[in-house]
């Protein structure tokens, strides 16, 4: 990203047009991006302290200290470099995942965080990396709309979101000239979450079906009997309307049983609030986040078709989870301080999804199941396949992935196109590398298709093909060493193994999907 930045700098903004005086003193210097990736060689003309103008065999140049190290005896004497910006949104990410990371990208730097006490408009971290930079990042925790506002305003250079924006929001910061909101440049999927339905552990109730919860937040269903549970009244534990959390349980949930949350409900600030409420109350049953339910009990989702899906981290990782949804960090198309951007990058990488995990939320990493531990899907492939075509493709799926494994990866599309959606395009290099790794050698990669049911049946196996195939050459383009080092193969199976109802939009959702399946590569036999 550093060497996209400087890049960016030279192509656009970096050519001066104002004439230099023609008395100033030169002295050749270099300038590096922080990773020595680009480097672009002139003559010192000035430096105020945070920009530097040199003249070089393209014209002259302008760039800000903040991406780049000097290098030469005219370098100035800089005094060790640091960074401040703020991070505004979201309370469940910012109280529970960004001190984690924050702390984790201090390692990194092999520096140290302390907090400091004085500052009245939020928390602020100081981290001091061993060569003495390092940055002051500030902290705002508030709600999803709160940080887009301040993201809006200057006031962040990071919004936190536990919802997508909305396509106002969107609008309004192209209106701006803030650039594109749903931009792979600004918007960045951090972790994944599930909105789960938590009850006391004491409450005999272990699943419920989307009606049944949508009937019971909105006031119609009021006693636990009416959902198999004791003679008792139900309590509503719900967010305030403007959280984000509260919008994708709206959006997921009521809105598409059109209901709305109503009864005996009591609003909390927050998901942790939330949990600690359900806990002490044996009639309680509200709404919280995978990274927070506590020591509440969870329920599974049953669909109108009688699929029950239980919240797991697998099951949240391929978005088979009902309640599935994505944590968001947004920024504008503005400059960022090097220790914003560094940091952003520092998120996506490995060890900062692992501490993602640490943190109580799932993180984008990739793992690993059995087909032993898939039997959800071989059970509704075996309800819901009724003719002998059915039959027969749900047999050969099964003929094909017996000996497999399946990745928690899990590509997508945009709704009514061949297009992957924004979580599916950065799964591309993720799962490039790791392929590529000595982990897969001798190993058959498949990717997967799957389509919902409508349509003709035969049209929806060539689909599933077709898209299987363009996410396989999706991947192999995005690590062209794949072409020898592992084989790869495209299958579809049309509507062969529902893992959502096919009676509901979430669930049409859910099937349409490519997935990623690895066996061992085993030589034929020879007799």
């Amino acid at each position: 990203m550093q060497s996209r930045t400087l890049k960016t700098l030279l192509a656009s903004t970096g050519l001066c047009a104002a004439a230099l005086a023609a008395s100033a003193q030169t002295a050749p210097i270099t300038l590096e991006t922080k990773d020595k990736s680009v480097s672009i060689a002139g003559e010192l003309v000035e430096f105020d302290g945070s920009t530097y103008i040199i003249r070089t065999a393209i014209g002259t140049v302008s760039i800000s200290n903040e991406f780049v190290t000097c290098v030469g005896e005219a370098c100035p004497d800089l005094g060790p470099s640091r960074s401040e910006f703020a991070i505004a949104g979201s309370r469940a990410l910012s109280d529970g995942l960004i001190p984690t990371l924050v702390a984790g990208y201090s390692a990194k730097l092999d520096g140290t965080t302390e907090l400091d006490p004085s500052n009245a408009g939020g928390i602020v971290y100081k981290v001091s990396a061993s060569d003495e930079s390092g940055a002051d990042i500030q902290i705002k925790p508030s709600n999803t709309s709160a940080g887009l506002e301040a993201l809006l305003s200057d006031d962040a250079t990071f919004a936190l979101a536990t919802r997508p924006a909305r396509n106002r929001e969107v609008e309004t910061f192209a209106q701006r000239n803030l650039g594109q909101l749903r931009s792979p440049d600004q918007e960045h999927i951090v972790a994944l979450d599930g909105l789960l339905l938590v009850t006391h552990p004491e409450n005999p109730v272990r699943a419920i079906s989307e009606i049944n919860a949508a009937l019971a937040f909105g006031g119609q269903i009021t006693n636990w009997r009416d959902l198999g549970g004791r003679n008792a009244p139900i309590n509503l534990y719900v967010r305030e309307d403007d959280s984000g959390t509260r919008e994708v349980f709206d959006t997921l949930l009521m809105r598409p049983n059109g209901l709305t949350v109503n009864g005996n409900i009591t609003v909390l600030e927050s998901d942790d609030e939330i949990a600690e409420a359900v806990r002490n109350d044996p009639n309680g049953i509200g709404f919280t986040s995978f990274a927070n339910a506590g020591e509440t009990t969870a329920l599974a989702i049953e669909g109108v078709c009688g699929l029950r899906t239980p919240a797991t981290a697998f099951t949240i990782k391929t978005e088979e989870y009902p309640l599935t949804r994505l944590l968001y960090m947004y920024n504008t198309n503005e400059e960022m301080p090097f220790h914003a951007q560094d940091f952003l990058s520092y998120i996506k990488t490995d060890p900062g999804q692992e501490l993602v995990a640490q943190a109580g939320f799932i993180d984008q990493t990739v793992s690993t199941e059995t087909i032993n531990s898939q039997g959800i899907r071989v059970a509704s492939a075996i309800v819901n396949n009724e003719t002998p075509e059915e039959y027969n493709a749900m047999r050969d799926m099964f003929t094909q992935l017996i000996n497999a494994d399946r990745l928690s990866t899990t590509f997508r599309f945009e709704t009514g196109s061949a297009r992957l959606d924004a979580r599916a395009t950065s799964d591309v290099e993720r799962l490039a590398e790791l392929l590529a790794s000595p982990r897969f050698s001798n190993k058959e990669v498949l990717f997967v298709g799957f389509t919902d049911s409508v349509g003709r049946a035969d049209l929806n196996q060539l689909l599933s093909q077709q898209r299987a195939e363009l996410v396989r050459r999706s991947v192999v383009a995005a690590n062209p060493n794949l072409r020898t080092s592992t084989q790869t193969r495209a299958v579809g199976f049309g509507e062969a193994s529902p893992l959502g109802c096919n009676e509901t939009d979430t669930g049409r959702r859910i099937n349409r999907r490519v997935e990623v399946w690895v066996q061992d590569v085993v030589a034929d036999d020879r007799t």
